[in-house]
């Protein structure tokens, strides 16, 4: 009986979580607070990405978002642990950039100027970049 009691309690505190779990958000809320998790994950810890110059950029990488099509000159691109990563993006919609796995998410304004967004990862490994809103796939960090 006592396992049932144990099981009993796990579901009724897991439903009165599922609002607080299932809900998107950020420690910044002004810079990405309107980002849909209907693609499978979710994004309650995601810290925001810098606004940076690209005279900073370790690595600099162009990417324009035009019509729902990405225009980026590499489909992974390597860099090392510690560099300082710039995302260059021109858009023609209001986005969000996600970086899975170390969970960095930018705000991408839409109009003809360049967004810089910068983000140093530490951690090795393969971690895609999408955009968040739309789950369109923009490239792949290869980080060593």
């Amino acid at each position: 009986m006592k396992i049932n009691h144990l099981w009993t309690g796990i579901i009724v505190i897991s439903v009165a979580l599922l609002p607080i779990l299932g809900s998107c958000g950020s420690k910044d809320e002004t810079s990405t607070k309107e980002f849909h998790s209907d693609h499978g994950h979710d994004h309650g810890s995601a810290e925001a990405m810098s606004v940076v110059s690209p005279d900073s950029a370790d690595v600099l990488i162009e990417i324009e978002f035009r019509n729902g099509v990405v225009d980026t000159s590499k489909n992974r691109v390597s860099v090392s642990s510690g560099d300082q990563v710039v995302f260059a993006i021109t858009s023609d919609v209001d986005e969000f950039i996600h970086v899975h796995g170390v969970d960095l998410m930018g705000e991408v304004l839409s109009g003809d100027s360049k967004n810089y967004l910068g983000i140093q990862i530490q951690t090795s490994g393969i971690f895609e970049v999408e955009f968040e809103n739309s789950g369109i796939f923009i490239t792949e960090l290869m980080v060593s």
